[in-house]
């Protein structure tokens, strides 16, 4: 009987201290709710330290991912009717030092507010990302809600896909006779900042990773001082050029000169909008009196991201 009366106190403490209802409203540690759950205290969730890909579980909250190593967590698959969870949200937060992929399941996407939705959403080290729910079952069924880096100020290339190269090789190039002959430049040796290895510098090609508007900026010195006889240019031109493996007339912008002697340099830049694989490199062309090849030297070119 005392067990008995013990336990009734136990739950009349608790319904008039932790929990009261009003109007549908539930309170915990208030008896006066103002909305649907009121909390009047802290508030506590899972906590997950995440080192390899995996799928993210139905119970999990957030997830720190400290690996060194790229990953991919993958979001739970949405559900019809009974069990629908529309409105829950995770968090993700970097804390290694590669990447780590959020990914829909199956052929779920998330919406980034960039049209149809993707079906992954990278975080950089050191990036933070909130996702939610949407309730659906096809489409885009989960919402980013934020992507936003932990220090006061992103670094500009963890925040979109980088290259810059620089060398003092010469390039022998083939003289245009009749048609323009347009040749890659590339870069054997030099200096090369290529986050996401965006950039081959063997065929001088950047590779857009994404859909996206991209700037570029590319110099060279058109220079036969070392070409026996040391041959005159005819003219010299230098060109940003889109795909130049599908087609080498795909010009996105040109300089062009006549007649410049023996030596000059020429710098070209542009923004354009890229789909994923897409690729932009710089090429030259030159005429040339007695000679079938010209070089160059002294080339650089540059390729940023800068909006989706």
């Amino acid at each position: 009987m005392k067990r008995n009366s013990i336990f009734l106190t136990i739950l009349a403490a608790m319904s008039s201290t932790l929990s009261y209802s009003q109007t549908g409203n539930v309170g915990i540690n208030t008896t006066t709710p103002g909305s649907t759950l009121t909390v009047n205290g802290s508030f506590a969730a899972t906590y997950r330290a995440v080192t390899a890909s995996g799928n993210v579980a139905p119970t999990d909250y957030y997830l720190a991912y400290s690996s060194n190593t790229n990953g991919t967590l993958t979001l739970p698959a949405a559900i019809t009717g009974s069990g629908n969870f529309a409105g829950r949200t995770y968090h993700f937060k970097n804390t290694g030092t590669a990447v780590l992929s959020i990914a829909a399941n199956g052929a779920e996407l998330i919406d980034n507010q960039t049209g149809a939705g993707v079906g992954t959403v990278n975080v950089p080290a050191g990036y933070y990302a909130f996702f939610i729910s949407k309730g659906t079952t096809t489409g885009t069924t989960w919402e980013l809600i934020l992507l936003s880096s932990s220090d006061s100020l992103p670094a500009a290339t963890t925040s979109y896909p980088f290259s810059t190269v620089s060398t003092t090789s010469r390039q022998d190039l083939t003289a245009s006779t009749g048609p323009y002959i347009r040749r890659e430049i590339n870069y054997p040796q030099g200096t090369v900042i290529n986050t996401g290895n965006v950039l081959n510098i063997n065929n001088g090609r950047f590779t857009a990773p994404s859909n996206g508007y991209y700037m570029f900026y590319g110099s060279t010195q058109f220079d036969n001082g070392n070409i026996p006889g040391t041959p005159s240019f005819d003219w010299v031109v230098l060109y940003l050029m889109k795909n130049y493996a599908v087609s080498t007339d795909n010009i996105l912008v040109q300089s062009f000169q006549p007649a410049p002697g023996t030596l000059t340099g020429r710098n070209v830049s542009c923004i354009t909008y890229l789909n994923k694989d897409e690729t932009v490199s710089m090429a030259a062309a030159a005429g040339v009196t007695g000679s079938p090849i010209y070089q160059v030297v002294v080339s650089s070119f540059y390729g940023y991201k800068i909006a989706n």
